[in-house]
C-alpha cells in the first residue's frame, strides 16, 4: 500500500474524528492531505525510504484567522495521536528534519515551500520560485477541503509558470546546455581535467531535465527523483536512455565519442522542439543560438533585462 493511502486512512480514522469531536467549530473550514517534502508526497517511497523521516501523519491547513485561535490546542491534540499506524512509525529523524506533517496556517504552508504566501502576483515572483519547490508544493492529495482555500492557491499554482516566465528559463537552460555540454565537457577531457569533465556533464543533464519539465508544463523535483518523474512523462523515454548513459557511461576510450554523440543527440531534440514551437528559426546546432532566440521571445521588459545566466 502505498504511504498516501494509508495517510488517508490514518486521517480518516483518527484525525476526523479528532477535528469533529474536539473542534466542532472548525468542521468545513479546514483542509487535510498530504503535500510537501519528502518521497511519500510523491508516491515514491520504498523500504529504503521507510528508515527515516517517515512517520504516521497528514497535514491539516487552516485559514490563518483560525490558526491564530487554535494552533496550540490542535498542535498538542495531534500531536497525541497514534505514533505507529500499519506497521509505520519514525525510527529516526535526519539532522535537519522539519516538520512535514501536523498543523499548518495555509499561508506559512506555502510560504515554507515556495517563499511566498499565495499564487505569486506577477512574473519577477514566479522567476523567483525554483521548479523542485512548486514541484513540492503541487505534490501528494487533498483528503478534503471544503472551505477551498488551500485548493484554490494549490490550483494557481498548477496552471503552471507564466510564458515568459517559462522562456526566460528555458533559454537559461539551453545556454548552460550548450556550454557545459556541446563545448566545456570535450575540452576539459582534452585538458585532462577528468573530474571536471563530470562536472560538465552533470550540469548538462541537470539543465537538460528542468528543460524537458518546462517543455511539458511539469514542475522538476528535487534532483534525486528528477530522472525517475521524467521518465513518467510520456515521449522522454529516448532522452531519459540518453541522458542515464551520460551520467553513467565511461569517459575513457571509444565512449567518449558515444558521449560527445549523446550530448549532440539530446541538443538536436531540444532544438527540434524550439524550432517547431516557433521559438526559434536559427539553423545552428549550438544550443546557444537557440537560447537568444527564445529569449527575445519575452515581452515582460523587466524579465528582458534579467542576465540570461541568472533567470
Amino acid at each position: 500500500m502505498r504511504y498516501l493511502d494509508s495517510s488517508k486512512m490514518f486521517f480518516e480514522q483518527y484525525g476526523k474524528p479528532l477535528i469533529e469531536q474536539n473542534f466542532p467549530e472548525f468542521v468545513g473550514r479546514y483542509a487535510a492531505g498530504l503535500v510537501g517534502r519528502g518521497s511519500e508526497c510523491f508516491g515514491y517511497e520504498d523500504v529504503t525510504s521507510l528508515d527515516h523521516d517517515i512517520e504516521p501523519g497528514f497535514c491539516l491547513w487552516l485559514l490563518d484567522e483560525d490558526y491564530e485561535i487554535c494552533c496550540e490546542a490542535l498542535d498538542e491534540a495531534y500531536d497525541s495521536l497514534p505514533s505507529e499506524f500499519m506497521g509505520i512509525h519514525l525510527s529516526k529523524s535526519s539532522l535537519h528534519h522539519d516538520k512535514r506533517k501536523g498543523v499548518f496556517s495555509i499561508s506559512s504552508f506555502y510560504s515554507e515551500l515556495i517563499g511566498y504566501p499565495d499564487v505569486p502576483h506577477n512574473n519577477l515572483v514566479w522567476t523567483s520560485i525554483p521548479q523542485y519547490a512548486l514541484a513540492e508544493a503541487t505534490n501528494g492529495t487533498i483528503f478534503v477541503d471544503q472551505y477551498g482555500e488551500f485548493t484554490r492557491i494549490r490550483n494557481g499554482l498548477l496552471r503552471y509558470y507564466p510564458q515568459d516566465v517559462v522562456l526566460v528559463k528555458l533559454s537559461k537552460c539551453f545556454i548552460n546546455m550548450a556550454q557545459a555540454g556541446q563545448y566545456n565537457f570535450e575540452r576539459c577531457l582534452r585538458h585532462g581535467e577528468n573530474g571536471a569533465a563530470v562536472l560538465a556533464l552533470d550540469t548538462f543533464v541537470r539543465e537538460s531535465i528542468r528543460a524537458a519539465f518546462l517543455i511539458n508544463g511539469r514542475f522538476c523535483p528535487y534532483y534525486k527523483w528528477a530522472l525517475r518523474a521524467l521518465s513518467e512523462i510520456q515521449g522522454t523515454s529516448t532522452l531519459c536512455q540518453s541522458l542515464d548513459y551520460l551520467l553513467t557511461g565511461s569517459n575513457e576510450g571509444n565512449s567518449i565519442v558515444r558521449k560527445i554523440n549523446a550530448i549532440e543527440r539530446v541538443s538536436n531534440m531540444f532544438i527540434t522542439w524550439s524550432r517547431d514551437k516557433g521559438l526559434s528559426s536559427s539553423s545552428s546546432d549550438y544550443l546557444e543560438q537557440h537560447a537568444y532566440q527564445i529569449r527575445d521571445k519575452v515581452k515582460d521588459e523587466k524579465l528582458q533585462s534579467f542576465n540570461i545566466f541568472e533567470a
